[in-house]
Parts: C-alpha cells; structure tokens; sequence
C-alpha cells in the first residue's frame, strides 16, 4: 500500500506540512486549559485553536477530522462523486469523555459536513485507542486484497480536552502536573491519508507500508502487572517478519510514547529482544513532545511525520518503524519505506 497523501490538525498546525514542520523544529503549543486538576491547579493541555471550546464532544470530533478528510481529498484530487472507503479510528468506547456514541455516526456526519459520500459497503469505524489507525491499516490492507478497491482512506481522531476524559487521566495518576512529572500532556488532533494499492510508475520517490503487526500485552499501563513489553515486541517481530527486515535494517523509530516512564520502558524491552546488531544510531521520535497525546490519532500523526520527512529529505533513512501501545492491552506497529518506482 502506498501513501499518495496527507491531513492533519493538531495543536501546532492546521495542515500536516505545518503541523510536521512545528514538530521538526521541537515547536508546542501547550497551554493552561479552563480546566482544574483534583488539586485545584489549572491543566495544561494541547488544543487544537481553531475549534471552539464549547462544543459537545461529538460535534468536537466531527470538526477536527473534517478539516484533514478534506485536506486529503484535495491533494489526492479525489472529487465528491467518487465513493471511496473510509476507516476511521476512535478512542475505546469506554474510555470517559471518549464520545463512545459517535461509532455509528461519525461517517455519516462526516458526509454531511464535507457534502460528499462514502463508500459505505467497505467503509468502517474502528474505536480501539491509540493502535485503530494501524488496525484500519490492517483492514485497508484487507480490501485492497479481498475486491477491486484500488484506493482508500484512512483516519484517526480523538480529543481529551473535556472535563470527564481529564478527571479520568488525573484519576489515575496519568495528567503530567507540577506533583506528577511521570504523566502526559493532554491533547487532541485529527489525521488522515490516502492509499493506493498501486501507483505510476515514474521514477518519483514514493512512501510505502510495508509490515504490519499486532500484540497483547497483559501488563496495560492502568495495572500493577510487571512490564515485560511482551506485546509490543510480538507486533514489531511481527511488523519486521512482513517487511522482511530484522531491527537492525530499520532507520528510526517514531512512537506515540506520551511521556510516562511505562511507553520508554516498553519501547526499551523491544530493543532489547529485537536488536540483534548493533547500530551507531538509532533516532527515536515521538509527536507528543510538541501536540500532547493524541489518543486514536497518534498513529496517523507518526505515519504522516514520517512520510513528511521522506518526502522533504530531512529523514535519518528510508525505513521507519511505528509504534503504538493503547491503553488496554493492543499493540499495533507498522514499517514503512521511501522506495523508487
């Protein structure tokens, strides 16, 4: 599967060249929110400035992925009577603040919105946290195989700048504050890209999914279960064994590590079983240093970064690898390459 192009809304950009170039030079825009954690003190987040504060969840979702599908759709030059399939991935359905009852109607508001149609018969919502971007990778794969699809869409959104996914995080010991430095910065963002199954052939560089591979990991970040990174490490060897690469033939990594010690830690246990060869150098990105936590979007966001970077030059090689690590039990990781046709 090839990506042929790109959207994105976060908080530092309200296009995915944007946002990736406020990412590359280590820009955030992190904020106090009119919100108070349990001690009173003001949270400080990463909100996207273009959407109001005051809208209800649902309608908060619907505006932040209307903004990349469109984006998208432009760059591709896919116009409104070309009913494409579309997989959107969502935050858990019961995650607090998760707008859980969007799954059935997401797509048709969506529709609405953009005044343009789907194709319903493939299309699918996807709500399994920070690995439904891969997981919809992984049905998009599916249909190019299964029918005659010969492109797609693929989507993540999620937002946490409302008061019950923010009591939740701090409930838990997961908001970063000025007693708990060991928590994320709360985020929101909105991505997408196209696939084609096939491209020209014309000599251009061209950014392909390679690998694909999914985990269980039994010890989830909400329980006291000793870490041993078993699941992320079953979908990376599982991702490279697609690809056909070991650890060592990859270039870098992009997670979507949010800044707790637990995502470090399971990145580093991967490293450990899989790296077989050493390497001089072996660059870690993560896009939560500048938009927060980006939930079922953080997988778009590393795809759309790395694709950026290839396309622009400023990657540390052609091979990437991509993690993400949902806050139940799922892993889900994806190689891509910048390869010539």
């Amino acid at each position: 599967m090839y990506i042929t192009s790109t959207g994105m809304v976060c908080s530092v950009g309200l296009n995915a060249e944007a946002a990736c170039a406020a990412m590359r030079a280590g820009i955030d825009n992190f904020v106090e929110l009119p919100y108070h954690d349990n001690n009173g003190e003001p949270i400080v987040g990463a909100m996207v400035p273009e959407i109001e504060l005051d809208l209800k969840r649902e309608e908060r979702l619907v505006d932040l992925l209307k903004m990349p599908v469109a984006e998208c759709l432009q760059k591709g030059k896919i116009y409104s009577d070309r009913r494409i399939p579309i997989f959107v991935g969502l935050a858990n359905t019961d995650r607090p603040g998760a707008a859980g009852s969007l799954a059935d109607g997401i797509i048709p508001r969506l529709e609405e919105k953009l005044d343009i149609h789907f194709n319903r018969e493939f299309s699918r919502v996807i709500p399994k946290g920070h690995t439904s971007g891969f997981e919809a990778l992984k049905f998009a794969s599916q249909l190019f195989q299964k029918t005659d699809a010969e492109i797609c869409l693929v989507c993540g959104v999620d937002s946490y700048i409302n008061a019950s996914a923010l009591n939740w995080l701090d409930e838990h010991w997961r908001l970063k504050t000025e007693d708990n430095s060991d928590g994320v910065i709360p985020g929101e963002a909105a991505a997408a890209v196209l696939l084609q199954k096939q491209v020209n052939t014309n000599g251009q560089p061209e950014v392909k999914i390679i690998g694909l591979g999914f985990g269980h990991e039994e010890a989830s970040v909400l329980t006291e279960e000793p870490l041993l990174g078993v699941g992320l490490t079953e979908a990376a060897r599982s991702a490279l064994e697609d690809a056909g690469l070991e650890m060592h033939e990859i270039d870098f990594r992009i997670s979507d590590v949010t800044g707790e010690s637990y995502g470090f830690k399971e990145l580093s246990l991967v490293e450990a079983r899989l790296l077989r060869e050493r390497k001089e150098s072996f660059p870690l990105w993560h896009c939560a240093e500048s938009i927060g936590d980006t939930g079922a979007a953080a997988g778009i966001c590393e795809l759309i970064y790395a694709y950026q970077a290839f396309l622009k030059g400023y990657s540390p090689g052609k091979r990437a690898i991509c993690f993400t690590s949902s806050v139940s039990e799922e892993r889900a990781v994806g190689v891509i390459e910048e390869v010539l046709n």
